[in-house]
């Protein structure tokens, strides 16, 4: 496996029943060939068997054995673009690898989670990912992938028009290549300078290093030869472009530099005048758009074929192929039901949080809106009543948007609901706990009637206090019953005593009205 992987990859495929294989040994056959794949950039074994190798590693094998398992049916999970499972897998291994201070597996599994990001477009939680895996690497004492991975941060930051900042991670990255002596890793990160360097607008220094990857690195050119003759489109050299066009033929693992080409030599050729090329290139690029399209379609039917064979011989080893097929149809259906059912109840929760977030935000921003507006009018008042001059104005304002922050508090909302919705034979009443919070809200908003009320020189009793304190929520009398948990007689006279103690001789005043003249 370590000197020659293509052997080591063909003996594993010649196993033409691997689920066979007892625990052990299916699970061994699985952690060798997703090495062995990992090493020939072929893809994983599938989920269903990562899962059962996975189960017996949990039980029997090392806690490395089971981060490097929990990273491949990761892997696995991501080639079927079923990304929270992967993202789970990934969690899980990275958790136990992070816990037993696995460095290395650890950095591992942080780039290919911060490659999962790069699939959905979470540029910032891709960054996060790379600079995760950078630390794990060097602790663990890896130089060239903690220099792809710094790589790996640089890609992030040009995207995000940080280049500055990604020329750093870059050079950072070319110097412990360089040391290390790794041609080909030399040519990788040159080639990545040369796109930094190019939107940077050195062009000079972008081509020197395209040619100095294309020097080290032999083995996927293409990519490096399409931006070459991209850099001399954008000089207008139109024949050096031509030429570094033709070089970009060659076979190469980027499915979309042959589909980037053609477009590239439309431009070229428009340019140059040759319009029956340009239109050539134009008809050819779209065709092998089309075709590249229809390739990745063939590619998931035969992908669907080989995963139907692998259950199949599963369900033939426990002798219920009939009746196995067709559970295995009717999950098929459930699991899409349920990922449809998952997707919709997802996307809806994720709209009622984004609700619930923007309309606190509202509230945070409009509290403190109010906040600013009672200390301007306190400032002014203070210096009106230091120049002996009226500022009744002033107080009706401030009681005004302090009444108004009392109705934004979640304590005012959930007492008038608790009014409103009333149900028969069920008591509703504010417990001490509720009082004490309603109480301490409108101390809070109106500190000058909690002295007042403390004072109690009315000599109020517990009851009427409330009554005064509700009189704040401008209640009707059955609703002032329902929180009291009286019938409204008994509210009513409270409230008719209440209103003697504090005004005597003035029928049918407001409560709340003489309280806030007291208290101010």
């Amino acid at each position: 496996m370590e000197t020659n992987p293509d052997s080591a990859y063909t003996l594993l495929n010649n196993i033409e029943t691997p689920d066979k294989l007892n625990e052990r040994q299916f699970a061994r056959w699985c952690m060798l060939y997703c090495r062995t794949a990992d090493k020939l950039f072929e893809d994983m074994l599938y989920t269903e068997q990562l899962d059962r190798a996975l189960s017996w590693y949990k039980n029997h094998g090392t806690a490395e054995q089971q981060a490097w398992m929990g990273l491949y049916l990761g892997r696995s999970y991501v080639k079927d673009k079923l990304f929270i499972p992967a993202t789970k897998a990934y969690s899980d291994a990275f958790s136990l690898a992070k816990e037993k201070h696995l460095y290395n597996v650890a950095g591992y599994i942080c780039s290919y989670m911060a490659d999962l990001y790069t699939y959905t477009g979470q540029r910032s939680e891709e960054r996060r990912k790379f600079e995760e895996a950078a630390e794990f690497f060097k602790q663990a004492c890896n130089e060239r992938s903690y220099a792809f991975a710094l790589r790996g941060v640089a890609k992030t930051l040009s995207f995000d028009d940080s280049l500055s900042l990604a020329l750093h991670c870059m050079l950072m990255a070319d110097s412990i290549i360089t040391v290390l002596r790794d041609s080909a890793g030399i040519g990788e990160i040159a080639n990545g300078l040369g796109n930094i360097y190019d939107l940077m607008g050195d062009v000079e220094k972008s081509k020197a290093c395209f040619f100095k990857s294309l020097n080290l690195n032999t083995m996927d050119q293409a990519p490096t030869y399409l931006a070459l003759s991209d850099l001399y489109y954008n000089e207008s050299l139109l024949d050096s472009a031509r030429y570094y066009l033709a070089k970009a033929t060659k076979p190469t693992m980027n499915p979309y530099t042959s589909v980037d080409r053609f477009y590239l030599g439309y431009f070229i050729e428009k340019e140059g005048g040759d319009t029956e090329k340009a239109l050539l290139f134009l008809e050819q690029y779209l065709e092998k758009k089309d075709s590249l399209y229809d390739e990745q379609k063939q590619v998931d039917i035969i992908d669907a074929e080989k995963r139907h064979d692998v259950v199949a011989v599963v369900q033939e080893n426990k002798g219920l192929i009939a009746e196995k097929r067709l559970l295995f149809a009717l999950t098929v259906i459930v699991c899409l039901l349920l990922v449809v059912g998952y997707q919709l109840r997802d996307r809806k929760r994720l709209l009622q949080i984004n609700r619930q977030q923007q309309f606190l935000e509202e509230e945070k921003k409009r509290h403190e809106e109010l906040e600013g507006r009672i200390q301007e009018l306190t400032e002014a008042m203070k210096e009106k009543a230091a120049a002996h001059e009226d500022t009744s104005g002033y107080k009706k304002e401030i009681i005004a948007l302090r009444f108004e922050k009392l109705k934004l508090s979640s304590l005012f909302k959930t007492i008038k609901e608790q009014c409103r919705k009333v149900q028969p034979d069920t008591e509703q009443k504010l417990n001490e706990e509720e009082w004490k919070s309603l109480i301490r809200l409108i101390d809070s908003l109106f500190p000058n009637i909690c002295v007042f009320m403390k004072e109690n020189t009315l000599g109020l009793t517990k009851t009427e206090t409330k009554i005064c304190y509700l009189s704040f929520l401008n209640l009707r009398l059955n609703e002032e019953a329902i929180l009291l948990g009286v019938s409204p007689d008994s509210a009513n006279k409270f409230r008719s005593r209440t209103r003697q103690k504090l005004c005597p001789g003035q029928k049918g005043s407001d409560i709340n009205r003489f309280i806030l003249q007291k208290g101010w």
